[in-house]
């Protein structure tokens, strides 16, 4: 699927569910298991949109948490041939690695903003660190 364009994208969540179990005990290595299940009940409407339903469950070991967003899609609008093949995909259990990408994009912010309501850290990074600019300035090294 290269040269992908799409007039508009977006998500809907219908299920978000977060439950801290206990606090993190010092030092402990904490491991996520995470499930993302796309598809595969894809569905063109009008022609030129496709909604995609996706479903996650992540849980911690040690059992600290346990994470579902569930009964949401991803919602593209695009060239309707284009859109008629990612449904096609998607209902033959191949994502388009692009759908694969923005959903998780969107799931694993959601992920990691829940986390953050529980007061545990970051389970995966969702975008890689931003680079430090050096600029100079009266005398000074100042990074944005």
């Amino acid at each position: 699927m290269s040269g992908v364009s799409f007039k508009a994208v977006g998500i809907r969540f219908d299920y978000l569910h977060a439950e801290r179990l206990q606090l993190i005990p010092p030092q402990a290595q904490v491991a996520f298991n995470v499930n993302l299940i796309i598809g595969p009940n894809a569905v063109v409407r009008g022609g030129d949109v496709v909604e995609i339903p996706f479903s996650l469950a992540a849980s911690s070991n040690p059992s600290i948490v346990n994470i579902s967003i569930r009964g949401g899609a991803l919602i593209i609008q695009g060239d309707p041939r284009q859109v008629e093949d990612i449904a096609k995909s998607v209902n033959s259990g191949k994502s388009p690695q692009i759908i694969q990408m923005m959903i998780g994009q969107y799931v694993f912010f959601e992920v990691n903003l829940l986390l953050k309501e529980l007061g545990i850290p970051p389970a995966m990074p969702i975008a890689p660190p931003p680079q430090q600019q050096q600029r100079q300035g009266e005398g000074t090294t100042m990074y944005a």
